[in-house]
């Protein structure tokens, strides 16, 4: 009996070995159709290999035999694990992406359309009819915007960020910014790490997950809406229009450590860019994808300059007792620290 069910386990992984060969053979032979060749550097890969569930019995192989780069040209897309396994291979010299989608072992899914920027921008309507037919499969801005950014030359440790953050957005590369502009003003000293209240949460908050390691479940990062953000009314002092967070860097030891209220400023950028910033609301449109891929290579330019757009609100310093109470739910950090007054309320 024992040797049955041993010759049953063995017949079963021989079965999975076969259908994981069978899949990445085959995944790899499409790819060709964009240029993609082994140790090929001019070819990135996007994979949500790894995250879909029981996608991992693909992985040794797809690495072996694909010969990539952990630091030049994949990217793995984190995604639901109850999405399908896919596979997208772009070639930043003809702008030439093929997607691959695998299902129960098999392609099921394969799509190959030119997504360089240039095209997209140039001929939007084009792209959007692409876009609501869902190409591929609903992964058509995380690709398009991860694969244009990557072309340009981004720094491999931005790349973690869009891998967490599954695709490219204005927002994210602002994070990036802030982070650069912590380096220099706020750098961090011994014994330190940096304590995050995300006030008001937006797309910069992955970026110091990833970089900082300051999560939300270590504690290290409070997320707070806030009455009046990102849309704040007439009550509102100027300078904290455009605040995009509170950072400090702390000392657990000490129980003390330095704070700074960071803006961005949105307006600037924008207008540098030559967007209308109303276009970012426009859904039933392509605008929407259209501004934010257009921002995203625009400020790509500035990952050394993050003063052009990010700026210093307040300086101050934060001891245990305060932290404590800022962090609290039901607490407003701008009212507790004195940056703004309470409203008045009335009982009805």
């Amino acid at each position: 009996m024992l040797l049955r069910w041993v010759l049953v386990a063995l017949l079963m992984l021989l079965a999975i070995g076969q259908a994981s060969a069978s899949v990445v053979d085959g995944v790899l032979e499409k790819a060709k159709e964009v240029g993609y060749c082994k140790g090929n550097a001019d070819v990135l890969v996007m994979t949500n290999l790894g995250y879909s569930k029981g996608s991992e019995v693909y992985m040794d192989e797809f690495i072996e035999k694909s010969g990539i780069s952990f630091d030049k040209n994949i990217v793995f897309v984190h995604s639901p694990y109850y999405k399908p396994l896919w596979f997208a291979f772009f070639n930043k010299t003809t702008g030439d992406c093929i997607y691959i989608e695998v299902k129960n072992g098999k392609i099921v899914k394969t799509a190959k359309e030119n997504i360089k920027a240039d095209r997209l921008l140039s001929n939007p309507e084009d792209w959007e009819k692409k876009m609501r037919k869902k190409v591929f499969n609903g992964n058509e801005f995380s690709i398009i915007t991860i694969a244009n950014v990557w072309a340009k030359g981004c720094p491999y440790e931005f790349l973690k960020c869009a891998e967490f953050h599954n695709h490219v957005c204005p927002g994210l590369i602002s994070g990036y910014l802030i982070v650069k502009f912590l380096e220099k003003e706020l750098p961090l000293k011994k014994g330190e790490y940096y304590q995050i209240l995300a006030l008001p949460p937006w797309c910069k908050d992955d970026v110091f997950q990833v970089l900082f390691d300051s999560t939300v479940g270590k504690r290290r990062m409070y997320v707070k809406a806030v009455d009046g953000l990102p849309f704040p009314s007439k009550q509102f002092p100027e300078e904290l229009k455009n605040i995009a967070g509170i950072y400090i860097a702390w000392n657990r030891s000490v129980g003390k450590g330095k704070a700074v209220m960071l803006a961005f400023d949105w307006d600037k950028a924008c207008k540098m860019a030559g967007i209308n910033r109303s276009d970012f609301k426009k859904f039933g449109t392509y605008h929407w994808w259209y501004v934010r891929l257009k921002l995203d290579l625009f400020l790509m330019d500035y990952l050394d300059k993050p003063e052009t757009f990010v700026s210093k609100v307040k300086e101050f310093e934060v001891d245990s007792k305060t932290l404590k109470k800022i962090n609290t739910a039901g607490v407003d950090p701008l009212v507790e620290l004195g940056f703004v007054k309470a409203e008045a309320k009335t009982e009805e």
